[in-house]
């Protein structure tokens, strides 16, 4: 019997290195597709791979991706991209007849006025943040078309709304990037300078953290097993500044810490209902100390070359 061949996009990304290896250790044959492979906002290029490799099942991660101050600078070029992005991959694997799509969307979908906690019934429930509406649109977008393709060409798919990811092999870019890989590398250059560490906005939003490892897991799991809308997160919200705390307590930075009030804050609180993942026998297995332990002992290591 074949072994099945799943393709990864953004297989370079923090999820994608950790999916490639999940399928791999879990008896798949894994196909990833790095940007340097192919540029999917464009079709032929799309088109092209995804005839050269035929695959089985599609896991889609690949996107133009920010954090907070990063999605308020490119709204539209987020959406543009991203849209690209998406609409080619879902309409190139119809075309090569995947059985299955695993996409990856964002809890930025859900709108402030969906009640807490966020369940996948409430994704349509109104616009998104305000900070992240091109991005986030372009993930429902996405959605959208799924459902579409389903109802049309029967093309299973499960839309894996994600809570904030981080984990060794991330992007650290401290100006655009997301909150905690962020933090890993501006305490990593304040503990090696002398420096005191800055931190944006107040802290008091909170989120919910999830390991690359453990949200690997997760997407492996729900290809096998579920479909529709999935909320893929931990179930246990944190303020940034506990975040901080963590972080700060497990680098050993004895630093003073200033907080920059004049940074936005973002959306203000993110909690999610995860029972439909919990119901497949999903867990999370790293706590966020050990978790946010590995990412920073690993950039320690790689800081010259981490991604940025």
């Amino acid at each position: 019997m074949a072994v099945p061949s799943v393709l990864v996009t953004g297989s370079g990304g923090v999820a994608g290195r950790a999916v490639v290896q999940e399928l791999e250790r879990t008896g798949y044959r894994a196909i990833p597709v790095a940007s340097s492979d192919a540029d999917l906002r464009d079709m032929a290029a799309t088109t092209a791979l995804f005839e050269t490799h035929r695959p089985d099942y599609v896991v889609h991660l690949a996107g133009r991706v920010h954090g907070l101050m990063g999605n308020i600078g490119s709204q539209g070029s987020a959406f543009y991209d991203n849209i690209r992005m998406n609409i080619n991959v879902v309409e190139a694997s119809r075309a090569v007849g995947v059985q299955k799509l695993v996409a990856m969307g964002s809890t930025a979908v859900y709108s402030d006025s969906v009640p807490l906690p966020m369940s996948e019934d409430g994704i349509w429930f109104g616009p998104p943040h305000d900070s992240e509406k091109g991005y986030a649109s372009a993930k429902l977008a996405m959605l959208a078309q799924l459902e579409a393709y389903k109802d049309e060409y029967g093309m299973d798919y499960a839309f894996v709304v994600s809570t904030n990811l981080y984990g060794p092999g991330d992007r650290f870019d401290e100006v655009r990037g997301h909150v905690l890989p962020s933090l890993v590398s501006k305490i990593h250059r304040a503990k090696t300078e002398g420096l005191p560490l800055e931190v944006w906005g107040t802290g008091t939003p909170t989120r919910d953290f999830l390991y690359s490892g453990d949200a690997a897991r997760a997407i492996v799991m729900v290809l096998e097993q579920l479909s529709g809308v999935v909320n893929m997160a931990t179930g246990v919200s944190v303020t940034i500044r506990q975040a901080v705390d963590t972080l700060v307590e497990v680098a050993g930075f004895d630093g003073e810490v200033r907080w920059d009030v004049t940074k936005p804050d973002g959306q203000h609180a993110r909690a999610y209902d995860i029972s439909r993942l919990s119901s497949i026998g999903w867990a999370p297995q790293a706590s966020l100390a050990d978790g946010l332990a590995e990412t920073f002992a690993w950039y320690d290591v790689n800081w010259t070359s981490a991604r940025r």
